[in-house]
């Protein structure tokens, strides 16, 4: 296995990231040409960061894929485990929306303004089939990885990217409802499409599997052993999607909340479209994981692809592109720039830290140590929060706060989990046979 076929493995991949995140900056660019521009980038901020909480247990569930589909029993029990668990999710998103549950989440937990709370209750409510959509997408784009397949989950995120454009485009021009309306129905247009997509797709790989009997030395995968493996993931995803809305409680406390809140969606989804590149390496690295040649190259891969993805972010906060990309793709304020900018410039190297951590991440699921890839996040998250507190007691500038943090978290967290691979590693090296001594 050399660089060129992790490459041609790899990049389907990231392609998939990239058009994934793009999204955001889309449905921002239509939401910035309505009325009430900045209340309703904050709602759908809100909205996003909620609904990514709650979505967070599906995330992972295409690593889960990866490494326990491998016959028709494994394929008919984890169908069963991710049926279920989307269920439990949509009845929780309903719960949220509909009860009394939201405002004492918005307004008491995150202490998110009133305004921006109603404007974004009802944009809430549409995003109900959200979490059930990628969580089904995310089992059979999972399949198609370990198949070899994953051009066709770049299709099918295309086909997403697709629907999402021409539904917030044909809203746009409506300019009927709110921006933060015009955005969730624009992203459930796009999730839904790519569910149904990757479902047919995975079909014929599906009916293959279903033929196959399990092997003579393989146990049955049951539901603990499912949960065991997963839970770690997803409390991973959790954590990592908490530190949206902690930061976005911590803005709300901080100076200009209205101009802070708005800005920091964009800063972000700037960044994940360049971090997607780095974050593709982790279903790279679980994919590739049996075979001993490929974990050079793949390391090696690794460093090229964290320091192109940070050269990009470098361009992009110090040239005029990013005058460019404000101005023509997301339309924003001008009196908004100067957060954009100065977020960027912070968040600089984190791209970088992105692909390492996610090639690590990678490594340690495809070993069976999933629940250090959760401590990892823990770690992250402590750090996260402890500097949002910080910035809060001081009342530092809200997105300097915010970039500080979510970099500096993210090395902690990468360090925490090279600190744990390297002693993995030493352990198993441990337990190798020596090799015999020869006589000169």
């Amino acid at each position: 296995m050399n660089r060129r076929r992790i490459f041609w493995l790899w990049l389907p991949l990231a392609v998939s990231f990239t058009l994934m995140m793009l999204e955001g900056p889309t449905v921002q660019a239509a939401i910035t040409r309505l009325d009430q521009s900045a209340l309703n980038l904050a709602a759908f901020g809100l909205v996003m960061s909620i609904s990514l909480i709650i979505e967070s247990p599906v995330i992972m569930l295409i690593s889960t894929a990866i490494a326990l589909v491998r016959d028709a029993q494994s394929y008919r029990i984890l169908r069963t485990f991710v049926i279920t668990l989307n269920l439990v999710l949509t009845v929780v998103t309903a719960l949220v929306a509909w009860t009394p549950l939201y405002g004492l989440v918005v307004g008491g937990v995150l202490g998110i303004p009133a305004t921006i709370a109603a404007a974004a209750r009802p944009a809430f409510q549409i995003m109900l089939l959200w979490t059930a959509a990628i969580g089904w997408r995310r089992f059979y784009q999972g399949i198609l990885v370990r198949h070899g397949l994953t051009t066709r989950v770049s299709y099918g995120t295309a086909i997403r990217l697709f629907f999402t454009i021409v539904t917030a485009a044909a809203l746009a021009v409506w300019g009927r409802l709110p921006g933060a309306i015009v955005g969730a129905c624009s992203l459930m247009a796009g999730v839904i499409s790519e569910a149904i997509a990757t479902h047919l797709f995975a079909l014929p790989v599906v009916r293959r599997i279903e033929t196959e009997p399990r092997a003579a030395t393989e146990q049955p995968l049951t539901i603990s052993a499912i949960i065991a493996f997963h839970m770690p993931l997803a409390a991973t995803s959790l954590l990592t999607l908490v530190v949206q809305p902690v930061t976005a409680a911590a803005l709300a406390r901080l100076a200009q909340p209205t101009a802070t809140l708005a800005t920091w969606p964009v800063i972000f989804s700037a960044m994940m479209v360049l971090r997607g590149w780095g974050m593709a390496l982790q279903e790279t690295a679980i994919a590739q994981a049996a075979d001993q040649r490929a974990q050079r190259p793949l390391r090696d891969f690794t460093l090229i692809v964290a320091a192109a993805t940070s050269l990009a972010a470098l361009l992009l906060a110090f040239t005029p592109a990013l005058d460019l990309y404000l101005r023509t793709v997301i339309s924003l304020d001008p009196q908004l720039w100067s957060y954009v900018r100065g977020g960027l410039q912070v968040l600089l190297l984190l791209p970088g830290i992105t692909a390492l951590t996610s090639w690590l991440r990678g490594l340690l699921v495809a070993a069976g140590t999933t629940s250090n890839v959760y401590r990892g996040m823990g770690v992250n998250l402590v750090v996260n929060g402890s500097l949002l507190l910080l910035g809060v007691a001081f009342q530092l500038p809200g997105i300097l706060v915010a970039a500080v943090s979510l970099i500096v978290a993210s090395a902690a967290e990468y360090l925490y989990l090279q600190r744990r691979y390297n002693t993995i590693a030493e352990e198993r090296r441990a337990r190798m046979p020596a090799k015999p001594a020869t006589i000169a």
